[in-house]
């Protein structure tokens, strides 16, 4: 545990973390995520419960007079098949041997970890046994592949809002490399691609670097679609006093949530009796799913 902190408060480091978690990678802005129950009443859940994310329909518009069409919303069920924690533990030499307030630097780490984490996981579903729509594209670039995908989900239907496209290195740095992209550089919106190496959006599409897709078990080179296309959800865990509430715990229970996203984790904080070690712990339940293939499309190698 080679950690370099100063003065810290638990509770606000765990905090952060998870307000961090969905800030520092803009692709979980870019998946469908489920953290309550429909009716916004559970906050809990167990283990290897089912539960239920939903997938809007897009309503058709007829001639007046033709009568009501059916909602037709999809729910899908996703298991939280797994309990996942990020454990950071600061001894006594470590916290005693500086007056600074590294909160912030505390929480990032956290943030990146649990991020990293979904992140990898939800890409792990983007393989072409889960969707059978993918494009060759003739080249990395604003014709060769953003104009195939755009024709594509346009012609499987997938709503204009949200697209988004995901690309590993090599993908994402020929686009980079774009001069009908980046050229007009009188264009704000385009002032990053040079500056930053962040590409503004392109055809419609939201785009992100993913380094590790490859890794990830991830087919092709990239994944483009809809938020609707891959579910995430989370659930805290079950209190363990509500099992054994006559028993002592030696140390802090309590929950925290992201105000944004409805992300609720319980919180697990003790003091090590022997060593002094302060250990902070946040813990949650998920699960993760296919939401609607149709809206998803895998981004195989150039031809």
């Amino acid at each position: 545990m080679a950690n370099s902190l100063g003065t810290l408060n638990g509770a606000l480091i765990l905090q952060r973390a998870l307000t961090l978690t969905f800030t520092h990678r803009p692709l979980l802005k870019m998946i469908s995520k489920g953290f309550k129950e429909l009716d916004g009443k559970v906050d809990n859940a167990l283990q290897g419960q089912s539960v239920i994310s939903r997938i809007k329909s897009v309503q058709a518009v007829n001639p007046f007079g033709t009568g009501a069409g059916n909602v037709s919303d999809t729910d899908v069920s996703v298991t939280l098949a797994a309990q996942k924690e990020v454990h950071v533990a600061f001894t006594a030499g470590q916290y005693n041997a500086t007056d600074r307030d590294l909160i912030e630097e505390a929480a990032e780490p956290i943030a990146v970890a649990i991020a990293n984490h979904i992140v990898d996981s939800v890409a792990s579903y983007w393989t072409s046994s889960n969707f059978s729509t993918s494009v060759t594209p003739s080249a990395y670039t604003y014709s060769g592949l953003m104009l195939n995908l755009l024709s594509q989900l346009d012609t499987n239907g997938v709503p204009q809002e949200n697209r988004f496209a995901v690309l590993n290195s090599t993908a994402y740095a020929s686009l980079l490399a774009d001069p009908i992209i980046v050229a007009a550089l009188n264009n704000p919106l385009n002032g990053d691609a040079i500056a930053k190496g962040k590409l503004p959006e392109v055809a419609g599409f939201q785009l992100d670097k993913y380094p590790s897709y490859s890794s990830t078990g991830a087919s092709g080179v990239g994944f483009a679609g809809h938020p609707e296309s891959t579910v995430y959800v989370a659930r805290a865990p079950k209190n363990p006093t509500e099992v054994l509430g006559n028993v002592p715990f030696p140390g802090l229970i309590d929950y925290i949530e992201d105000p944004v996203t409805g992300f609720r984790v319980m919180v697990n904080q003790w003091i090590d009796q022997n060593t002094l070690t302060v250990n902070n712990r946040l813990t949650w339940l998920e699960g993760y799913a296919v939401g609607d293939a149709v809206k998803g499309c895998i981004i195989n190698a150039h031809s």
